[in-house]
């Protein structure tokens, strides 16, 4: 498995209220700088990317606190319902932290994948997006709660997000276990690359690249929010599969 990851508070912001996870590794940096692992893949393999309620006390605490529910519970992911029950029971670890007077109104999103024996789990509350990168050909499998604009673009209003007081419903989408490459990110990628942008960033072969492309034009664009990434990329499994 190689894996790149980066997070990063941006040239605005004070402090970074997005957080990453890599195979149970969490990473909340203020200074970013692109990090390239190749990791043995044992299942479940978790990577995911949460993003704080901007503007609300505690979004670092609320997404870090997310993502290590997420790396406690995910070595027993088999199957969507366990990564669902998983989430529906971060949202309410993250809500009893808002309780306190301080903390109140704090959030976060979360977004990410999940590879087990069986298959690929893509997941995610709020609107970090994932995406797979096929032949150069960038599609978002992730579903923004969102309001979105007159031109069809998701606002920074979000319709769900973990710490809410009602129940949380986690998108999914299940996925066969083959070779490709993800992409997950916070807003601040997202909100500033225009599609366009991410478009012509990943039809880049080199991954190296494309990494430094999203950091460079995000920065270039002002970096006016934390921003981070996860970039996964999937070897052919067929063989190990059958030599298993």
């Amino acid at each position: 498995m190689n894996v790149r990851a980066f997070t990063d508070v941006g040239l605005v912001r004070k402090r970074n209220e997005d957080a990453i996870l890599v195979a149970g590794r969490l990473s909340q940096t203020r200074e970013g700088s692109l990090v390239t692992m190749d990791l043995a893949l044992t299942t479940p393999f978790v990577c995911a990317v949460a993003d704080g309620m901007g503007g609300h006390v505690g979004g670092d605490l609320a997404s870090r606190v997310a993502l290590t529910v997420i790396s406690e519970r995910s070595p027993e992911w088999r199957t969507g319902e366990d990564v669902a029950a998983t989430l529906i029971d971060t949202n309410e670890h993250v809500r009893a932290i808002g309780v306190d007077a301080d903390l109140q109104g704090l959030g976060t999103t979360a977004a990410g994948i999940c590879i087990t024996n069986d298959g690929i789990i893509v997941f995610n509350v709020g609107d970090s997006p994932v995406f797979s990168i096929t032949d150069g050909v960038l599609t978002q499998i992730s579903i923004d709660d969102s309001v979105f604009d007159t031109n069809g673009r998701p606002t920074n209003i979000i319709t769900q997000s973990l710490g809410q007081f009602r129940p949380v419903q986690p998108h999914l989408a299940l996925l066969p276990r083959e070779a490709g490459t993800y992409l997950m990110c916070s807003d601040g990628v997202s909100g500033v690359m225009t599609p366009e942008d991410l478009r012509a960033a990943v039809r880049q072969p080199d991954l190296d690249d494309l990494a430094n492309d999203i950091i460079a034009t995000t920065r270039e664009r002002g970096a006016h929010d934390n921003f981070s990434f996860v970039i996964v990329e999937i070897p052919d499994l067929s063989e190990s599969s059958q030599a298993h």
